[in-house]
């Protein structure tokens, strides 16, 4: 009897937000030696400023084929974008911080990203008896991943604020990255567990079944949100000083985890 159960280990991360600590700068500079994927998902997931940097630097050290194969459809997660209706030519950080601050669609975590990721699983019961103990299987198990990323949007005209908010939002980029990276290793974590899984039961149902592998399920995204939390916080820095001293505006990471059952 086939079972279609769906347990998500959603993983919500309210990301920027004004703090009191000193942050160090976060410059404008990126790892174009890293692998494919990962500078897939810096691109796709950059403002216009920033992805035409990144694009830059990839074809000045690797040519034009290597920034044609990394632009080719179907490799990178698509990001949504939350607008910032800032005047373009707006130049002042605090004013930015401010504003990012009150109007974030993630004000409630005082956030100005999220991102969530959550895993489903799916399988059909399968039962062994031996000596009167009923021990249970997941046969064709599966398992899905699901990640979004909200990230603002906005295309400042000053020179410097443009610069500061390339080098933040790339440094929030390639950070959300790092956690996709990890939940695309517990993907495959995942799916191993559940295909070797086997867990006793006090019948021969469905309902014993599902109870079962819920509690092993709920135990490993805990595991799967102990590894992206380990990572946080994250602290980016938007410095539109463009090199002179001048304060810079510092967010910090917050982190949310929750474990959903349907």
């Amino acid at each position: 009897m086939a079972t279609g159960l769906a347990h998500a280990g959603t993983r919500e991360r309210g990301p920027q937000r004004t703090g009191a600590r000193p942050a160090a700068r976060c410059e404008p500079a990126f790892d174009v030696a890293t692998n494919p994927a990962t500078l897939r998902t810096l691109m796709t997931g950059a403002d216009a400023g920033t992805r035409q940097r990144l694009a830059d630097v990839v074809q000045r050290r690797h040519g034009n084929a290597a920034l044609q194969r990394l632009l080719a459809p179907g490799g990178a997660l698509p990001v949504q974008r939350w607008a910032v209706t800032l005047p373009r030519g707006t130049a002042d950080c605090d004013r930015v911080v401010g504003y990012m601050n009150a109007n974030s669609p993630y004000r409630a975590d005082s956030g100005w990203a999220r991102t969530n990721v959550s895993f489903a699983w799916g399988g059909d019961p399968s039962f062994e008896v031996s000596d009167g103990v009923i021990t249970a299987t997941v046969a064709n198990p599966t398992v899905t991943k699901r990640v979004s990323v909200d990230m603002p949007s906005w295309a400042p005209t000053n020179a410097a604020m443009a610069t500061g908010w390339s080098a933040m939002t790339g440094a929030l980029r390639a950070h959300e990255a790092v956690h996709e990276g990890i939940a695309g290793d517990w993907e495959t974590e995942l799916r191993s567990r559940l295909s070797t899984l086997r867990v006793t039961v006090a019948s021969r149902t469905t309902a014993a079944f599902t109870a079962a592998v819920r509690a092993e399920w709920r135990s490993w995204i805990a595991e799967h949100q102990a590894a992206q939390t380990a990572i946080d916080p994250y602290t980016a820095t938007l410095d539109c000083s463009g090199g002179a001293a001048a304060p810079e505006a510092a967010g910090l990471e917050g982190v949310l985890g929750t474990a959903d059952e349907d």
